[in-house]
This record gives C-alpha cells, sequence and structure tokens, in this order.
C-alpha cells in the first residue's frame, strides 16, 4: 500500500467469517474490532505481548498500522484489507496456514497463539470460521481459523504440570474472576497474569501485594520457551520477615556459633576468599 496517496488502495487480501446466514451487518462491531485487532498482532508479533497492557500516555507515537480495513465485501461477510507491506502480510498469512494445518510441526510461541486464541473465541461466539483469502470471488484461502483451532494447537504448544513459580506481586483480585498478576524474574517486561482457586486466598494473597511471594498449583509452560503462560494458585508462600538480629540468631543457631571455636575468623575469612 503506497503512502501519502489520497486514492483507495487495492485490496491485498481479504478477511472472512464464513457461517450459517452470516452477513456484514450481523457482525457485532465488537467482534470485528477484536478479530481485526488480533489479525494486526500476527502482523507485527511481540513475543512479550501483554493482553492486559495499557499504553502510557507519555509513550511516542506508534508507527503507521500495518493494516487498514479499506471496504466490506457485500456478498459474504468480508472485509477487504491492504497492507503495508503486503509481501510480509501475505507471507505471514500462508505460513500460519501452514501451521494451523499442521501444529506439531510448528514451534508456536507467544506472538502467533495470542491472536489465534482471540480468533478462535471470536469464531465460537459466532459460529463461524475466520478465513484469509486472496481477494475476488474465488480467491485462494491462506489460512482458516475455527472454533476448535486454539485448543487443538493448545495440544502441543503448552506443557502443563504442578509446580511452584517466585515473582513480584503487582495486582490482586479482578471484577469479574479472582485473579492475581505475577512479574517472574526471567520475563520481567510482561505480567504472568494467574487464577486464583478460592477467594479466602484472594484474600490473602492481597496481604502481601508488592512483595515476592511463591505461588504453588497447576502451571502451563510454553513448550518451545519453557516460559510461563500462566498458574491456576492453589498456595503461596510469603516471604519470612523480621529483624535484622532475629534473622542473625537463626544464622546462629542454625551453625553460625561454630564461629565460637575459631582462633583466628579473620585469618579463616580470608582464604575463603581466595586471599
Amino acid at each position: 500500500m503506497a503512502h501519502g496517496s489520497n486514492r483507495k488502495p487495492a485490496a491485498d487480501f481479504e478477511i472472512r467469517l464464513v457461517g450459517p446466514g452470516l452477513k456484514p451487518w450481523r457482525v457485532p462491531m465488537r467482534a470485528l474490532a477484536r478479530a481485526l485487532n488480533a489479525v494486526q498482532r500476527l502482523m507485527e508479533p511481540h513475543e512479550e505481548y501483554d493482553e492486559e497492557a495499557v499504553e502510557s500516555e507519555e509513550e511516542a507515537e506508534a508507527p503507521p498500522a500495518p493494516l487498514h480495513l479499506i471496504g466490506i465485501v457485500a456478498r459474504s461477510a468480508g472485509y477487504a484489507v491492504a497492507a503495508r507491506d503486503p509481501r510480509l502480510a501475505l507471507d505471514t498469512l500462508k505460513q500460519a496456514g501452514r501451521s494451523l494445518a499442521n501444529p506439531e510441526a510448528d514451534g508456536w510461541g507467544p506472538d502467533l497463539l495470542s491472536p489465534v486464541e482471540e480468533l478462535s473465541t471470536i469464531a465460537k461466539k459466532l459460529r463461524c470460521t475466520v478465513e484469509f483469502k486472496t481477494p475476488g470471488r474465488g480467491g485462494a484461502v491462506l489460512a482458516a481459523v475455527n472454533p476448535d483451532s486454539y485448543a487443538m494447537l493448545s495440544r502441543t504448544a503448552f506443557v502443563e504440570g504442578e509446580g511452584s513459580v517466585l515473582g513480584y506481586l503487582e495486582r490482586v483480585g479482578g471484577a469479574t474472576e479472582q485473579r492475581c498478576a505475577l512479574r517472574l524474574p526471567d520475563q520481567p517486561r510482561k505480567m504472568v497474569y494467574c487464577t486464583v482457586e478460592t477467594s479466602e486466598l484472594v484474600r490473602r494473597l492481597g496481604q502481601h501485594i508488592y512483595d515476592d511471594v511463591l505461588v504453588s498449583g497447576t502451571v502451563t509452560w510454553f513448550r518451545r520457551t519453557w516460559r510461563v503462560r500462566r498458574v491456576f494458585v492453589k498456595d503461596f508462600e510469603a516471604p519470612k520477615h523480621g529483624s535484622i538480629l532475629e534473622t542473625l540468631d537463626r544464622i546462629y543457631e542454625a551453625g553460625g556459633k561454630a564461629w565460637d571455636e575459631t582462633e583466628d575468623p579473620k585469618t579463616l575469612i580470608r582464604e575463603m576468599r581466595g586471599g
């Protein structure tokens, strides 16, 4: 798509919502906006995408959007899209199509899984398939996402098991469900959003907000990177607080009193340091 022109660009691909009796005017605006947002994320992947992040007003102006909605395809619930980089857009959709057709052969990461999850949710609510195709009647289908696509990918993209995760607790609670959010030491640029088993556990976690906690429960990791996707929190351990004197007393009782039997502690410390 050329910049700086007032002429309407040609479509590079179409998005179609294929279902019984589905027409453009029957697609809720919110569902359409979510679908277009998911497709845009697919075109400009970010491994650290945070689905609940809120952009700061002080951030620099974002670069031009890579996709532009330029029209509605009247014969179906279809939408014509122009891309800033048509070749990249088509290559991305073709790769997504190949991966969806053969999920076990692809190392799915968050940059691809997040948009597919969103599109699968939309397909399930509207009882349709979300297709990406070349423009025009009879255009080739590049990729298709159906209500079961994300569930199918999850079976190969994730590893799940019981475990514990240490993180910095930044959020607790929620308007519709019991949740908390952790920032992990090895992935500090995004928060991991967790479901909490009981309201009592949420209340207890709330007493340790902005502190390090060790949560335990069912952990879901990305198979490719072994980064944490989410945790179903069943319990947690809070850091042990106390005065420095109490800490030194515990060290002393645990074996620190052996210093009492050392004739020259300064020389011993130098030797331990390699001096």
